[in-house]
């Protein structure tokens, strides 16, 4: 004998209706969270979206709030998206800054430690029993104390913005195969340095030959020893490099001219054979065409 179930499609339909009522008020609450800076506008417009819904739960208002909910999340995405943009770019420049500051302070230190070291020599030149020599080398001993001291404090400073540098960055912004920053990356960067009006120049090498992976990590590795940690070293394409170098036109160009001298030549590959590489440096000051 069949047994007949009846279905409450009308306890249904209002289950239905309370579950994306809460859907929408966990939808608002999310984006309220996630970035509050630009979240709250969207938060209220859904709820209120929600309460006029709960008043009124016909066929044609819940499609035309499903219709109003994707445009909603759409336009979120696009303003938070800048906002994170905006905001990763001045940290980008408060790094940069303060790296500028740490250098700063580490030419300025050597400069009055070399001054007051001239000054010393000069004191110590006078009768060693005379108390000015027996001063001067106590303001020695200060000295070289001194510099130890800010020697250990500038690293420590060094290592504190590389850190903060390579958390902005994250996992997705270096090149999986040589190491270096990846293309977007180095955009990035850029786009601090002229924001933050810092001086620069920017290096292009282009290898020609047969370039693999193998050549171009060694490649890489080469261009790494050629340049100070505060320039910006980057894999631009598949054969090409680009380092974001700060200094004046004319160091940067005999810096790219050596460059590609050292990165010219031979490459020995793990099967025994080797490859002649010549590379072609281009030079651009604070622009580069990106497209």
């Amino acid at each position: 004998m069949a047994v007949t179930i009846e279905r409450d499609y009308l306890a249904e339909l209002g289950s239905s209706v309370a579950c994306y009522l809460r859907t929408l008020t966990a939808v608002a609450d999310c984006l309220g969270q996630a970035c509050r800076e630009v979240g709250s506008p969207y938060r209220k417009r859904i709820g209120q979206l929600r309460a006029r819904l709960s008043f009124q739960p016909t066929r044609e208002a819940i499609h035309e709030s499903a219709t109003t909910l994707e445009a909603e999340l759409s336009d979120y995405a696009a303003v938070a998206a800048r906002y994170l943009d905006q905001h990763d770019l001045a940290l980008r420049c408060a790094v940069l800054t303060l790296e500028d500051i740490v250098e700063s302070m580490a030419h300025r230190s050597e400069f009055h430690a070399s001054r007051l070291q001239e000054l010393a020599a000069r004191m110590e030149t006078t009768n060693p029993a005379d108390p000015s020599a027996q001063a001067a080398a106590e303001l020695r001993r200060c000295i070289e104390s001194m510099g130890h001291e800010t020697a250990s404090m500038l690293t420590r400073m060094r290592e504190k913005t590389v850190a903060v540098e390579e958390r902005l960055r994250g996992s997705q912004s270096t090149d999986p195969s040589t190491g270096l920053l990846n293309s977007s990356e180095i955009t990035r960067q850029i786009e601090a340095y002229r924001a933050n009006g810092l001086v620069f120049s920017l290096l292009r090498f282009e290898l020609r030959g047969i370039v693999s992976e193998p050549v171009m990590k060694q490649a890489a590795a080469k261009l790494e020893a050629q340049f100070r940690h505060c320039d910006r070293i980057a894999r631009w394409s598949e054969r090409e490099f680009l380092v974001l170098f700060q200094g004046a036109p004319d160091v940067a160009e005999s810096r790219a001219a050596q460059a590609a001298r050292l990165l010219a030549g031979r490459y020995d590959l793990d099967s025994g054979a080797y490859l002649e590489i010549t590379v072609h440096p281009h030079l651009t000051h604070s622009k580069l065409a990106l497209a």
